[in-house]
């Protein structure tokens, strides 16, 4: 007897948590998301200390910065720091990406006041040592050399080249490049840190087993007298580079060919973000999506094609992409961008899109099943300055998009004839395919 596919049931309701939100006199914001069922408090320090805000020439510092908060303060030594979070049973944190940079911890309930007097201290007063910078310094250039022996890896990072425009930031990773790495000192850290971790452009989120007057006293006491003040978001207008074009990045001997295709995409607050969000589901973001489904399922071309945008403060990226067999490499290349031009001819059926909209709206609260979650999604409200009812709405607006959001989206926000169309592989057996296919000019990676 066939047994027929399971059909999905109704996404359960969900209702995200109340968040009680304040500002002290010092400009900090305070976000506070009680949650009476949970033993964890998870807390977290956001400030307006991204990749974004740095000098182009010094690419990378802004990570360098972040990561050396867990490595000890002006009254602790990083063994001192590590043996203090150990006693106390906290997990301690930092961390930077485009927009910002985060500091925080977990933690029982009864460590709260302790665990926020060590980030104060660790956010205030860094330590910011030269010789743990030149350790962690060393680490970053030896994860960059690690990452362009890796095809995937140097599959986004010379994407991301290509697309941008030469002077815009986007145009490499957050975490730097060699170029600028090698540059850097302790004293640009030390610069750095202390003129974008302020109070002014800063939050604290904490989520979990706490009562809102208890907590907030307590960032009252340990980071209502901090002082300082930030410059504010540096704002940018991203730009493509060129029209449409194919860009090998040769790997002699690469038995498979890392496919890119995109270009820029949109910004947090695009209307049609939502819009976007299911579009690019659908077409590239979940396993029964079109591109894994021919690439994949169809021709064999691939283990996986997936696709995304990656919404920033200005415009991200969007992309798709996959790791293709060396001789199929130009046929791939076809059959993606005929995905691409498929989504803009015509309105998903209801049924497909319900299956990917239900999927999204499923897997929605699974994010919040921790106090990490829930904390974690407070940082693009604060970050991006979204409305309060954000997570209250999400699914709802998930939701409303019909079919022809989806074209309307798609119609806009993916073009093919712009499309950057980036090969990583072997040169030599993919060129003449990919010249002969007519698809693109062809050109070799600077």
């Amino acid at each position: 007897m066939t047994v027929g596919r399971p059909v999905a049931g109704a996404p359960r309701p969900y209702r995200f948590p109340d968040i009680v939100r304040h500002r002290l006199d010092n400009e900090l914001g305070v976000w506070l998301v009680p949650l009476a069922d949970r033993e964890l408090v998870s807390v977290q320090l956001l400030t307006d200390a991204g990749a974004a805000a740095e000098d182009e020439s010094q690419g990378g510092v802004a990570a360098l910065t972040a990561q050396q908060l867990v490595t000890g303060t002006k009254r602790l030594d990083a063994a001192a720091f590590a043996e203090t979070a150990e006693s106390l049973g906290i997990e301690v944190s930092s961390e930077s990406s485009w927009d910002g940079a985060r500091a925080g911890f977990v933690a029982l309930r009864e460590h709260l006041d302790a665990g926020l007097s060590l980030l104060a201290e660790m956010v205030r007063t860094p330590r910011l040592d030269e010789g743990e910078f030149d350790r962690l310094k060393a680490e970053r250039l030896n994860d960059i050399l690690q990452a362009r022996a890796d095809p995937g890896r140097l599959a986004d990072e010379s994407f991301l080249r290509h697309v941008y425009a030469d002077e815009i930031p986007y145009g490499r990773l957050s975490a730097g490049s060699p170029e600028t790495v090698e540059p850097l000192t302790v004293a640009d850290v030390q610069a750095f840190h202390g003129s974008r971790y302020a109070p002014n452009v800063a939050d604290v989120v904490i989520a979990g087993a706490i009562d809102p007057d208890v907590a907030l006293a307590g960032v009252e006491r340990h980071l209502g007298d901090w002082t300082g003040e930030g410059p504010g978001h540096r704002t940018f207008d991203p730009r493509q580079r060129a029209g449409r074009r194919i860009v090998i990045v040769d790997r002699p001997g690469s038995v498979q060919s890392e496919l890119r295709v995109g270009h820029l995409g949109i910004d947090r607050h695009h209307p049609r973000y939502f819009a976007a969000l299911v579009m690019a589901a659908l077409l590239g973001g979940v396993f029964g999506s079109r591109l894994n489904l021919r690439l994949r399922e169809e021709l064999g071309y691939t283990y996986g094609a997936r696709c995304h945008f990656d919404p920033r403060r200005a415009t991200g990226p969007f992309t798709a992409g996959a790791a293709v067999q060396t001789e199929v490499t130009a046929d791939a290349v076809r059959e993606l961008l005929g995905q691409l031009d498929r989504i803009r001819e015509a309105a998903p059926d209801e049924d497909e899109l319900r299956e990917v909209r239900d999927y999204l709206i499923g897997v929605f609260p699974l994010r919040f099943e921790t106090t990490a979650g829930v904390a974690s999604a407070i940082e693009p409200m604060a970050v991006y300055d979204l409305p309060d009812d954000w997570w209250q709405t999400y699914r709802s607006r998930l939701e409303a998009v019909g079919p022809a959001d989806v074209l309307e989206a798609a119609r806009e926000l993916v073009r093919p004839d712009e499309a950057l169309i980036l090969v990583t592989g072997d040169a030599g057996r993919i060129r003449d395919e990919l010249v002969t296919a007519g698809l693109a000019r062809v050109e070799d990676a600077s």
